[in-house]
């Protein structure tokens, strides 16, 4: 899977093109069987109940119907054509008035295809003919070829979509003044077909029409802050795309044009692809203020400096300057193939990032080196979520000592505030690091969550587990930023240095149980929000009692939201443990009585306010506005 940002500023607009070609899953549709010598085929639908044609993130069709063929063979001299099969919700059966297609033990050649058509314009015997068009359900044409089948065995149909896919997301922003009418999209380049035919029997193209596709979307507006999708069918190409490819937006009855370098986006468009330009209308926003975590909403982008750590506060005991010069930024992880898309660091040390239509987690990282080599300087969580928790549910608590506090009524890194679901666990952070490391996949047990790399390549195994072995640990902790360091008894289970009596109590601003300071440059929370600490000797929790804090998969608080048993990441492994049993959540403050962190616990018979642990383990977060 390939990503690529393009900016044209153009009169208020910006285009940024993120090509994202992912071949769409086949699924498997259904069982041919048939025992007997000469018989009408039976479809047995047990494991798919119905027909189901989907990418990775959204279903094309689930349309009950196809055309079954059976082709000329040996054993099978005669043909037959187009036969309609109809699923009743049970089971396939052929259309009432048509003869059933039959088996003997001689195997047969089939071939299948879906939705079913009866329009001799575009079905002609075995050849479909294919137009590029603005997507329709019914338009989305899927096939498979060479099936063999006889009485005595079973077969699968796995369809393969027959059309390849452009999505164009249009975003509007603040800045854009007009009504956002979106009347004509066009793609021009000297290999893009506007038609071609597609032999099902064999799965062979034709050579295609040349032409400029042109599709009218009919928006008629869009709202600031909103986006509008619009897929479009193409027609594969059947050569490699070169040269320029040209994308002309008709906004507002004016055209805007932009010109690329297929070598810079895709080279073809391949049957199944699935290729997602995003294109922002207006000004893309810039923060105001740096943090370690960066919201984006689904189908928008933000743009971010990479040459400030953190908030750019500094820590007492450390020597972290706040500033840095990278020479490029990448992916390390995304919780989903594709989840965002990272332009080139521009002159002025910046980075637009683009997040798709999913929700999820990444984390990027600023390099010492060009093309991501070199030393690790720095890295952000980038939450993507829909979740404004300066315009959303929030909830106030107020502790034992008269302090309150604005809390975020999900889990850093949470997608969902949905019960019984690992979406609702978001991320686990060891006692004063920024880095997020994710949790269990499950609700109930320990799984490691697949990761994807700026590849696309997929791991469960992405987060790396290793004991603690230097002295002054920080900056391989910063360098390192996929690594649990889980600690050693000789320095009571810290991360932080294996010499005993090593620590710093001020990472997240909570040295004093009495008085905090202000939020620290290794605080994981977004801007304006922080990791919760003591204020007047009391626990920001100390409020929750049996009574108003509730179990239920997790603890629920009567004037607030719930608190996910995510578990934790163990201080001795890093490995996920305690799933569906237990939640801690940190707070900023150090319990030197103990040499332990404080943080809350709950489990089905306990809600500890004042619990302490140490460093290593790896607990979920909730953020307190600042």
């Amino acid at each position: 899977m390939h990503h690529y940002n393009y900016h044209i500023n153009e009169y208020l607009l910006v285009l940024m093109m993120i090509f994202v070609s992912c071949n769409r899953d086949s699924i498997d549709i259904v069982e041919l069987g048939d025992n007997s010598s000469s018989v009408p085929m039976q479809i047995k639908s047990s494991s798919f109940p119905e027909i189901s044609f989907s990418t990775r993130s959204e279903t094309i069709a689930s349309d009950g119907d196809m055309g079954i063929f059976r082709l000329e063979s040996a054993g099978y001299t005669e043909t037959r054509s187009n036969v309609q099969y109809t699923y009743d919700g049970s089971n396939w059966n052929v259309v009432s008035g048509v003869e059933p297609i039959s088996l003997t033990e001689s195997n047969a050649n089939l071939c299948v295809y879906s939705p079913f058509i009866t329009d001799e314009s575009t079905i002609t015997g075995e050849t479909l003919t294919l137009n590029s068009q603005l997507y329709d359900e019914s338009a989305d044409l899927c096939y498979q070829s060479n099936i063999t089948a006889n009485s005595e065995t079973s077969v699968s149909f796995t369809l393969s979509h027959a059309y390849a896919e452009i999505v164009f997301n249009l975003t509007r922003y603040d800045t854009y003044t007009g009504e956002c009418a979106i009347s004509k999209i066009s793609i021009a380049n000297d290999g893009i077909l506007v038609s071609n035919t597609l032999d099902i029997s064999t799965g062979d193209y034709g050579s295609g029409t040349v032409g400029t596709v042109e599709i009218d979307p009919e928006i008629s507006s869009i709202s600031s802050g909103s986006t509008v999708s619009v897929p479009v069918l193409m027609v594969p190409t059947v050569s490699t795309l070169t040269g320029d490819i040209t994308f002309t937006f008709t906004i507002d009855g004016e055209d805007k044009t932009t010109t690329i370098d297929v070598s810079n986006a895709f080279t073809s468009l391949k049957a199944g692809s699935k290729n997602i330009i995003n294109i922002n209308l207006g000004d893309v926003p810039e923060v105001s203020e740096t943090a370690n975590c960066y919201i984006i909403a689904p189908n928008n982008s933000l743009t971010i400096p990479v040459n400030v750590r953190g908030n750019g506060k500094g820590v007492a005991g450390t020597d972290i300057d706040p500033e840095i010069s990278p020479l490029s930024v990448g992916l390390l992880w995304e919780t989903s193939e594709g989840l965002i898309t990272l332009d080139d660091m521009s002159s002025d040390e910046k980075v637009t990032i683009t997040a798709n239509s999913e929700s999820g987690n990444a984390l990027i990282a600023a390099y010492s080196g060009e093309n991501q080599t070199g030393d690790i300087l720095w890295s952000w969580h980038i939450w993507v979520t829909d979740y404004d928790p300066d315009n959303g549910t929030t909830y106030t608590v107020t502790n034992s000592a008269g302090e309150s506090y604005k809390f975020m009524d999900r889990n850093l890194g949470a997608t969902t505030v949905t019960t019984d679901a690992a979406s609702t666990f978001g991320m686990f952070y060891q006692w004063g690091r920024k880095d997020p490391f994710p949790g269990s996949s499950s609700v109930t047990d320990e799984e490691e969550p697949t990761l994807y790399d700026a590849s696309g390549a997929g791991s469960a195994d992405m987060i790396a587990k290793e004991e603690v072995s230097a002295s002054s640990n920080l900056l391989n902790s910063i360098q390192n930023p996929l690594t649990f360091y889980y600690g050693t008894k000789d320095n009571n289970n810290d991360w932080y240095s294996v010499t005993a009596g090593t620590h710093n109590n001020a990472l997240w601003g909570g040295a004093d149980i009495s008085a905090p300071t202000e939020k620290t440059i290794f605080d994981p929370s977004p801007a304006g929000w922080r990791v919760p600490t003591w204020k007047s000797s009391a626990s920001p929790w100390s409020e929750f009692t049996k009574d108003n804090f509730v179990w239920s998969t997790g603890n629920t608080y009567t004037d607030g939201s719930f608190y996910p048993a995510a578990g934790i990441r163990n201080y001795n492994s890093g490995i996920i443990t305690k799933v569906g049993g237990r939640g801690n959540f940190w707070s900023g403050s150090y319990d030197n009585d103990n040499d332990k962190a404080y943080n809350l616990y709950c489990n089905k018979k306990n809600v500890l306010m004042d619990n302490s642990g140490v460093m290593a383990l790896g607990f979920s977060v909730r953020c307190v506005k600042e």
